[in-house]
């Protein structure tokens, strides 16, 4: 069950990157192998060499119009709420001039590159300040992660006056609410700015690493897990790996089954009291909100109706705090992160999933 899962996210990604970008290039390729001064002054050594396989002019096509990248950008601002373009970018060794402040977030990136980084403050729910993103210069606007109302804000709303600063590459499907994985993202990008091999090497290491993984772990294979979150009295417990979530993919590069509860919260992710049966697992994974003390914590655990659960009561049970030893944030690494992070999630994650079979 678990290898057609796998399969079929490969082929998902596969048919999304064809049918996609209709990345256009014309005849000439430019090459950039060394630094050169843009108008700013500042070099191109922002990004890696480049590798001669894409041309420009390059179309850029999305869902919401097309713009012309004339030739190679050495500028690149990514402008998605939840700052995933920016480890993507980070993973093949290009440095943004801008990033949302979420890139901070998870705690993880800031040795590959993230403290370098200058930011725009990003306010769920609050418009993506394009003002400071025309100050930054671009000549790419990077916006391929940006699912459909993240952050409270949708880019359909936001992409003609992000054009007018400069072209603007994007997912060629931002109509998931939930996943855009990162690996069509990468493949897109890794055409964009002529690092098609770069991306090929990040997307394959992340395989085998989780290859290896699954290896390691034989006991993981087929057993069915729920990751759950619980955020207090304000908005309660909240099932996570939701059909089609990036905390459902990561638990299924694991080697796990899909739970066919998950089918329950795929429009609604709150848990009452009468769903709370549903998020029953061979395993379960409750992290704890930052808003959340341990008290809490010890209450809704310590629920009759949350012990009475199989996962619980077989010990197949893991609680994970609000943060790491480390300071890192693995929910944010899960839900948000790129390759980076999934790989840093697994160091803490997978020690304790073992631990709990």
């Amino acid at each position: 069950m678990n290898l057609t899962r796998r399969r079929s996210i490969a082929g998902l990604i596969g048919t999304a990157l064809a049918a996609a970008l209709t990345l256009t290039g014309c005849s000439s390729t430019e090459s950039t192998s060394s630094p050169r001064k843009t108008a700013t002054g500042d070099t191109s050594s922002r990004l890696p060499a480049a590798e001669g396989k894409t041309s420009y002019p390059l179309t850029l096509e999305s869902p919401f119009g097309k713009t012309v990248l004339e030739k190679r950008p050495e500028r690149i601002a990514a402008v998605v709420p939840n700052a995933i373009d920016t480890e993507l970018l980070l993973s093949l060794g290009v440095t943004p001039v801008l990033s949302s402040s979420f890139v901070k977030e998870g705690g993880y990136l800031g040795k590959h590159g993230a403290d370098d980084v200058k930011t725009y403050e990003f306010v769920m729910g609050e418009e993506v300040p394009v003002e400071a993103i025309a100050a930054s210069k671009p000549d790419l606007i990077v916006a391929v992660g940006w699912t459909d109302g993240l952050g409270g804000v949708k880019l359909a709303d936001h992409y003609d006056r992000l054009k007018s600063i400069a072209p603007v590459v994007t997912s060629p499907d931002t109509s998931s609410q939930l996943l855009i994985p990162w690996q069509d993202s990468i493949r897109v990008l890794g055409e964009t700015l002529d690092l098609v091999d770069a991306a090929k090497r990040v997307v394959d290491d992340h395989e085998k690493h989780f290859a290896a993984l699954r290896k390691k772990h034989p006991e993981f294979e087929g057993l069915t897990a729920t990751w759950a979150i619980f955020y207090g009295e304000a908005n309660g417990l909240q099932y996570l790996s939701r059909p089609d979530s990036a905390p459902e993919a990561f638990l299924g590069e694991l080697g796990f089954a899909r739970n066919p509860g998950a089918r329950e919260f795929a429009r609604d992710a709150t848990v009452s009291d009468e769903l709370l049966s549903k998020i029953d697992a061979d395993v379960l994974l409750l992290g704890q909100s930052a808003a959340v003390d341990d008290k809490g914590m010890r209450e809704l655990t310590g629920r009759d109706l949350f012990r009475n659960l199989g996962a619980v009561s077989s010990g197949n049970f893991v609680q994970l705090p609000p943060k790491t030893e480390d300071g890192g944030d693995l929910l944010w690494a899960i839900s948000s992160g790129g390759p980076i992070g999934n790989k840093w999630a697994t160091g803490h994650l997978v020690p304790r999933l073992a631990d709990a079979l």
